[in-house]
């Protein structure tokens, strides 16, 4: 049986929201300090849960509240951006590849590059972080998302009485838009292997996005049978996570090169870089070659839950 969620679309805004938009107000201060490496993973995530559940609720929400949330997201998005991907190259990516090729000074060199190039986007994180922008921005997402917010309906022309408000029941509303999602998702069950990599990259954050949507709707859900598909979800979620790390890796370190210091040794540098996208390359083939399980796994479980859904 489904449990029993909130009434109204506009109640299951703020309750889907809840956790995410938390999880945003906490890890906002930690992106610059002691707690950097994960207060800025978390500040991210929070943002893509919050963009997600976004598009979800954009039929009832005014379009230029929807336009200006996006648009913020996607700044600090952008302005969180290069301290994450240095930091998962200085503390896991970049000791992962000096296990396997320890002898590579080059690659001992690009760490140095990497630490070097992280050391002042702290200074310029706070001064995002301490920003007016980024303070109107949380209190934006406040009056969307929060429970006392004060967001209304979007205004429509004609009264369509088929069309969805604040006001109108949520389940309907939260179900068909699930469904909506994973038929989208649906489509590529039987042609993954085939799917090139800027697809396989779009059909990732298609797959992340519809996680966060469920785990947004999960009081609607049949509580056991959900638990099983996010169990597979994520596990496909790190498989594809990887593979996309295999393909960013390779271009961080070139990056890393040909910004290095002229006193380093080139030869050394361009090593690096060549065993990088060796390894990257391997890894990207083992890592397509063993999706369609965790894939068909996930696809599954998809269609028992939604079997047993009511419309």
């Amino acid at each position: 049986m489904s449990r029993r969620g909130p009434g109204t679309i506009g109640a299951g805004l703020i309750a889907a929201a809840e956790r995410p938009l938390r999880q945003f107000a906490e890890n906002l201060p930690k992106t610059v300090g002691d707690d950097a490496y994960d207060g800025i993973h978390d500040a991210r995530v929070a943002l893509r849960r919050l963009g997600a559940l976004l598009r979800a609720f954009e039929p009832v929400l005014p379009p230029r509240t929807v336009t200006g949330i996006r648009r913020e997201i996607r700044w600090l998005r952008r302005e969180l951006g290069p301290a994450r991907d240095l930091d998962v190259f200085i503390n896991e990516t970049g000791p992962e590849l000096g296990e396997i090729f320890g002898a590579e000074t080059g690659l001992r060199a690009l760490l140095d590059v990497a630490r070097t190039r992280r050391a002042p986007l702290a200074a310029k994180l706070e001064k995002t972080i301490a920003s007016r922008r980024c303070r109107n921005f949380a209190a934006l997402l406040n009056r969307v998302f929060g429970s006392n917010g004060a967001i209304k309906s979007r205004r429509r022309r004609g009264g369509n009485a088929d069309e969805c408000s604040l006001d109108s029941p949520f389940a309907p509303f939260a179900r068909a838009e699930l469904r909506r999602r994973f038929k989208k998702i649906r489509k590529g069950a039987n042609r993954i292997e085939k799917l090139e990599e800027p697809d396989l990259h779009r059909m990732r954050i298609r797959l992340r996005n519809f996680r966060y949507v469920c785990d947004g709707f999960a009081m609607l859900l049949p509580e056991g049978r959900y638990l099983a598909l996010r169990s597979t979800m994520t596990k496909l979620q790190d498989h594809m996570g990887a593979l996309n790390d295999a393909v960013t890796a390779p271009l961080l370190v070139a990056d890393l090169a040909a910004h290095a210091d002229h006193g380093l040794v080139a030869a050394d540098l361009a090593r690096a870089v060549g065993v990088v996208a060796g390894w990257g390359a391997a890894r990207r083939q083992v890592l397509r070659a063993t999706l369609d399980e965790p894939w068909y796994r996930m696809i599954k479980r998809a269609d028992r839950m939604f079997a047993g859904l009511k419309n």
